[in-house]
């Protein structure tokens, strides 16, 4: 059987875990799967390397600083190839350009455009196993680029659909639970969650699935695995589509936290002006990831908000102060705020959701401000010290 397997940095952090990861693939491998290993960089190494370029420059270039984060996970891949050889298993090591990633030029938080798996699948054909880097790829003018935050899931999943086989994807937690248990004990995991509930839990701030990655998993049908690195058996999470799964009679699947949301607030304008078409090309034009978007039309004229993160606060606030006319505007900013989301795909065929999410929290003496809704989600924004209580009140109301 061919399959993708990735591990993310906190897996790969020491030698001595890279090398008990190294004889769990050989013996895979020996057991006549063909294997791809996709690696993250070991434990801090990003964030270290993030840090000398600090020491280095105050405003490095996006461009440099690709080339030099994209050092860290070549490191990875290649002792983890050593230590596949050293236990008698062939293997080649890839950078994402030997691998075959063809990007866009978006240096920090480029985009695949193509992956070229000739070279992987000659390896695997000759027996090897490939340990491919993970977060990176090359532009066609032959720049080296990284894929932005949970690169490495999208490059795994991105070679499974390439190359037509499942990805798992190990890390320290698990499974997908329905509640962040270190916010709330009773938390339960979850044997299966759709393409769907994943992809919107992982927007709304569950961090264990890079939205990206589910994305193409879905797109190209490629069945996820998510579990705890060197697990005995398989007690973690499968990512599928909503039509495999056979669901209970619940609304909700799960709960999502999202903190550093900032709200950004416009003044009220003339409802023909061009200003918000202006703000969102802004915002597009500088890739900054909105969460909640809210316009209301109040005597003729248009006030509208949205949430994005507050660690793109200051880019954001730079880029509307240099527009003449956003800026003329002067929109309150305010930042700390944490993001609530409520989802379940039985959203759909429940009615009273909404109705019962709100009389929690109103039972529960908890403000919210913005608020949005799909088919299969409730998110608002709340004060950060009410993030606990509110967990807390909507897992016991929906039995999570």
């Amino acid at each position: 059987m061919r399959i993708v397997h990735k591990y993310g940095g906190s897996s790969v952090a020491t030698a001595e875990q890279i090398q008990a990861i190294a004889r769990r693939i050989a013996g895979l491998r020996a057991q006549g799967h063909e294997l791809v290993v996709v690696c993250s960089a070991m434990g801090k190494t990003t964030n270290g390397l993030l840090s000398m370029a600090g020491q280095i420059s105050s405003s490095p270039s996006r461009r440099e600083l690709d080339a030099l984060l994209s050092t860290g996970e070549i490191q990875t891949v290649t002792l983890m190839a050593m230590a596949l050889q050293s236990l008698g298993c062939d293997a080649v090591s890839m950078t994402g350009f030997q691998s075959g990633f063809i990007t866009d030029d978006a240096h920090s938080r480029a985009f695949i455009k193509e992956v070229r798996t000739d070279r992987i699948e000659r390896c695997l054909q000759e027996g090897k196993v490939v340990v491919a880097a993970g977060f990176q790829g090359i532009t066609e003018g032959g720049d080296i680029t990284t894929l932005g935050r949970g690169g490495s899931d999208t490059t795994a999943v991105a070679l499974a659909a390439a190359l037509g086989c499942a990805c798992d994807i190990y890390t320290d937690v698990d499974a997908v639970y329905t509640v962040d248990p270190r916010l709330y004990p009773g938390a339960r995991p979850l044997k299966r969650i759709s393409y769907e509930e994943m992809m919107e839990m992982s927007v709304c701030g569950a961090g264990v699935l890079e939205t990206r990655c589910v994305e193409l998993a879905k797109k190209y049908g490629v069945e996820l695995y998510l579990g705890r690195t060197l697990e005995t058996e398989r007690k973690g999470t499968t990512v599928m589509s909503q039509e495999k799964i056979m669901f209970e009679d619940m609304p909700i699947t799960g709960i999502s936290i999202k903190d550093g949301c900032t709200i950004v607030s416009f003044p009220p304008m003339e409802y023909a002006s061009n200003s918000v078409a202006s703000a969102f090309d802004l915002i597009a034009q500088s890739r900054i990831n909105l969460d909640i978007i809210n316009q209301n039309v109040i005597g003729g004229k248009i006030a509208f908000s949205f949430s994005c993160p507050d660690a793109q606060a200051a880019e954001l606030r730079a880029a509307l102060q240099s527009s003449e006319t956003l800026g003329a505007l002067e929109p309150d900013i305010r930042s700390g705020y944490t993001q609530i989301s409520v989802v379940g795909v039985g959203m759909a065929t429940h009615t009273g959701v909404a109705a019962r999410v709100f009389g929690v929290l109103a039972d529960a003496g908890i403000p919210y401000y913005q608020i949005t809704t799909s088919e299969i989600s409730i998110s608002f924004t709340i004060d950060p010290e009410n993030k606990g209580k509110a967990v807390a009140a909507l897992a016991r109301a929906f039995d999570l």
